[in-house]
């Protein structure tokens, strides 16, 4: 009996380091694993930081983009209303500049904002005199009114 009992305790000691080496193998797996996902969520941060940062840089270039292009507008329509000063015609310039009279007079209103908005309220009463008497005393058939 002591030979059953001995190759009892021996297949007993055997299953226990056969479940031991596989659960220290399934531990290293384990252990791989974790290491894998740690890395892969450090990526994932790294990734996030990455697009958030190429979102800010973005954003301020396309802030300093809006605003050189700004100041070229304002540059070019400066220009403009120098060669209309200088006495060149609306159709003049935009033969000269190869844009259309519609585009040249916006060019030109754009280099008068801060007058209009001064000249507002005298403009807006002056206006509402000039035209409620006006309509009445021009006729169709006045030709001062039909040239203009």
């Amino acid at each position: 009996m002591a030979s059953s009992n001995t190759s009892t305790i021996s297949a007993r000691e055997r299953a226990r380091a056969a479940n031991a080496a596989r659960l220290a193998e399934e531990q290293e797996r384990l252990k791989k694993v974790e290491d894998d996902l740690v890395r892969f969520f450090k990526a994932q941060e790294s990734r996030e930081k990455i697009a958030d940062d190429a979102r800010v840089r973005i954003e301020r270039i396309r802030e300093e983009t809006d605003t050189k292009l700004a100041d070229a507008d304002r540059s070019g329509a400066a220009a403009i209303a120098d060669l209309k000063s200088r006495g060149e015609t609306v159709a003049s310039i935009a033969q000269l500049t190869g844009l259309t009279t519609t585009e040249v007079n916006k060019l030109l209103r754009s280099t008068k904002p801060k007058q209009k908005s001064e000249k507002a309220p005298a403009d807006k009463t002056a206006s509402k005199e000039d035209s409620s008497p006006a309509p009445a005393s021009t006729s169709s058939t006045d030709p001062a009114a039909l040239a203009s």
